[in-house]
């Protein structure tokens, strides 16, 4: 019995230490855990320093560079701040307002694709391969030349009359002078929209259809004073109409009239 007792009493006395480790064991555990959790989030905390660091460097030079702009800016539009303020009257705003759509309409006025379409006129030729032998006028059986895009008319020139010659060549030369009504649709639009054109798109009455266009060449006159020359390449009919195509590279230099 008493043998049992100092048993226990070294048995108790063991477990103490031991449990005294275990608790510093988890302790310890504990602290180093946590040491490894701050040092991750300071790691990361400097990493997201880092970049808004880097961040906020950038948006300062793009900012000192909006400034310099703006600077500039300001500094070209002196001389303008100056001529609206003695030109015009009200507010700086106003003045520089009522400024910029002078020169607008000066734009407008020197770039002739600016102005707005109030009358148009072409004339057209066209060489067909045939060997029919004539030399007339139709009085009602002319033809058109019309801007199209997504197969609507952007701009159409008619006329109830056309000339039909054979020049000795084995080619029938078709000529017509066309006219834009005056309540076209068209009319009021700036002439660069014919620019925006898929193509150019001719027509006679008379000449019969699939016929093999030899050569040809269009003058569209815009106002009565502006004029734009094309040529007609050779190629097949499809079905009663002839095609230009790429109009905007075929815009040559502004012409005067002369027609």
């Amino acid at each position: 019995m008493l043998e049992r007792k100092n048993y226990l009493n070294m048995a108790k006395k063991w477990c103490q230490p031991v449990g005294i480790r275990a608790a510093l064991i988890i302790v310890v555990g504990s602290i180093i855990v946590a040491g490894i959790n701050i040092w991750h989030e300071r790691s990361g905390l400097k990493i997201d320093n880092e970049k808004y660091k880097n961040e906020n460097s950038e948006l300062r030079q793009q900012i000192s560079q909006k400034n310099s702009e703006i600077q500039r800016l300001e500094t070209q539009l002196t001389p303008f701040k100056t001529i609206a303020i003695e030109k015009y009257t009200g507010s700086e705003q106003e003045a520089l307002r009522k400024l910029a759509n002078e020169l607008q309409e000066l734009k407008n006025f020197v770039d002739p694709l600016k102005k707005p379409i109030a009358s148009a006129t072409a004339q057209v030729e066209v060489n067909i391969k045939s060997d029919e032998q004539v030399s007339v006028r139709y009085m009602d059986a002319g033809g058109y030349l019309a801007f199209v895009k997504n197969s609507q008319s952007l701009l159409l020139t008619s006329n109830t009359q056309s000339d039909a010659r054979q020049n000795g060549k084995g080619e029938v030369v078709y000529d017509g002078d066309f006219q834009m009504r005056a309540d076209h649709s068209s009319v009021g639009k700036p002439i660069e929209i014919l620019q925006t054109s898929d193509a150019i798109q001719i027509g006679f009455n008379k000449i019969p259809e699939n016929s093999q266009v030899v050569k040809g060449k269009a003058s569209v006159v815009i106002n009565g004073d502006v004029r734009y020359e094309f040529e007609i390449l050779p190629q097949q009919m499809q079905g009663d109409k002839i095609f230009i195509r790429d109009i905007k590279n075929k815009f040559l230099t502004t012409q005067s009239s002369g027609l």
